[in-house]
């Protein structure tokens, strides 16, 4: 990980010849350390250096050599209004937050967080933003089906190649241009590619803001 974060600040510390430089970070976390979650440092000119992660703290010194001020994660990262946990005192109360019924006015497909695995997922997804929160990073959950949907390029089920390559013709450089990536990596593509497009104020937001937006690209 030392040398993917080394080259990712050689794009340039606060200052390179005058312009300033931001790095961006994306995140498809796994439920559970022993899966591999993708991870992406995206810079303003959409170059991309990707890694496979395992621990929160793996994770954490990613982004804080990123220098990045804004992490999108593929992971829910609040719970449903009138939900207070995930456990067995909530049995039966709300399955779904407002974006998660935005999506599915959009026809798009997703997996409620009451859901088995799902349920370690948000709460890994939950404290994982709390750390980063703790650290003055700005978090924001996403999801890269429904912007793979949105940008009109399949899904990583329907064939790394041809997501990877979509993601080179949206103008994706480094990594993606030199190495196949996993499907957890170009997902982690697809949310730093939010991250940024979050930062220049070129996003959709849906969702009920008392429990959280989830930030996807626009068309």
């Amino acid at each position: 990980m030392s040398q993917l974060c080394d080259r990712c600040l050689s794009w340039g510390g606060p200052e390179s010849h005058g312009v300033l430089h931001l790095n961006y970070v994306g995140v498809d976390l796994a439920g559970s350390i022993s899966r591999p979650t993708g991870a992406c440092i995206m810079n303003g000119q959409l170059q991309v250096r990707c890694a496979v992660l395992h621990s929160d703290d793996e994770i954490l010194g990613l982004v804080e050599e990123s220098r990045a001020k804004v992490v999108a994660i593929d992971a829910p990262l609040a719970l449903p209004i009138g939900r207070h946990c995930l456990g067995e005192h909530c049995r039966g109360r709300e399955h779904f937050r407002a974006c998660d019924l935005a999506l599915r006015r959009m026809g798009i497909r997703f997996f409620p967080i009451s859901l088995g695995p799902m349920r370690v997922l948000t709460q890994r997804g939950m404290n994982l933003r709390r750390k980063l929160e703790h650290r003055r990073v700005e978090v924001i959950e996403t999801y890269p089906g429904a912007s793979q949907d949105l940008l009109g390029i399949r899904r990583k089920q329907y064939g790394l190649r041809d997501l990877q390559r979509s993601l080179e013709d949206l103008g994706c450089s480094g990594d993606i241009t030199v190495r196949e990536l996993t499907g957890d990596e170009l997902d982690a593509v697809s949310c730093a590619l939010v991250a940024k497009e979050y930062s220049e104020g070129r996003y959709l937001a849906i969702g009920n803001p008392s429990e959280i937006m989830m930030i996807l690209p626009r068309k």
